[in-house]
C-alpha cells in the first residue's frame, strides 16, 4: 500500500535519494540552470525552494541549516556561499517560485527552428527526449535566469558579405 508516501522513491534507497536530490540542488546554484527529467526536477524544487528562502533570511543559524541539508563537503560549502552571497541578493524582492521548470521539445519538428546551424550537433541536448530511454527532459533553472530572445528578422536575414573594392591598376595613384 502507498499510505502516506507522498514522494516518488525513484527505485533509490533514501540515502540515495536525498543525495541526488542534494546533487540536483547544488548543480543548480552553481550552474543557474541544469537538464534534467521532470519527474526529478519536481521532486527537487521543494528543497531547492527552502534552501533559497533560508538563504534570503542570511542568518547563521539559517547558514548551518543549509549546511546540514547539503552537507559538510567542499562542494555543499561552496553552494551555500554563492546562496547566501549571490542567489540573496538576486532574489531579494521575490516572495517565492524561485525555480521554473521548462520542457523541451520533445520531437525534431517542434525544435528545427531552434537548432544552431553548427555541424557535429549533439542530440540529446536539444530535444526533450533522452535517448537511452525516452524520459521526457526539462531544463530547471532560476527565475531570473538571463535568456537571450533572439530577434526574428536577424534570424531570418543573413547579414550581406562585404563587397571588395576594385584594386587599383599599377599605374594610378590612391
Amino acid at each position: 500500500m502507498r499510505h502516506l508516501s507522498a514522494s516518488s522513491n525513484f527505485s533509490r534507497h533514501p540515502s540515495h535519494r536525498r543525495a541526488m536530490l542534494r546533487n540536483m540542488v547544488m548543480n543548480l546554484i552553481e550552474h543557474g540552470r541544469i537538464r534534467t527529467t521532470l519527474q526529478k526536477a519536481k521532486a527537487a524544487r521543494p528543497l531547492a525552494e527552502k534552501l533559497i528562502t533560508l538563504g534570503k533570511k542570511g542568518g547563521l543559524h539559517d547558514r548551518m541549516v543549509a549546511i546540514s541539508i547539503l552537507g559538510s563537503n567542499v562542494a555543499a560549502k561552496a553552494a551555500v556561499r554563492e546562496l547566501f552571497g549571490d542567489v540573496k541578493a538576486r532574489f531579494a524582492n521575490r516572495d517565492g517560485g524561485y525555480t521554473r521548470i521548462l520542457r523541451l521539445p520533445k520531437t525534431i519538428r517542434q525544435a528545427k527552428a531552434d537548432l544552431p546551424r553548427a555541424t557535429g550537433i549533439n542530440r540529446s541536448k536539444f530535444y526533450g527526449t533522452r535517448l537511452g530511454d525516452n524520459s521526457e527532459m526539462v531544463l530547471w533553472e532560476f527565475c531570473e535566469a538571463e535568456v537571450a530572445k533572439r530577434d526574428k528578422a536577424q534570424k531570418k536575414r543573413r547579414p550581406a558579405k562585404a563587397k571588395a573594392e576594385p584594386k587599383p591598376a599599377e599605374g594610378e595613384k590612391k
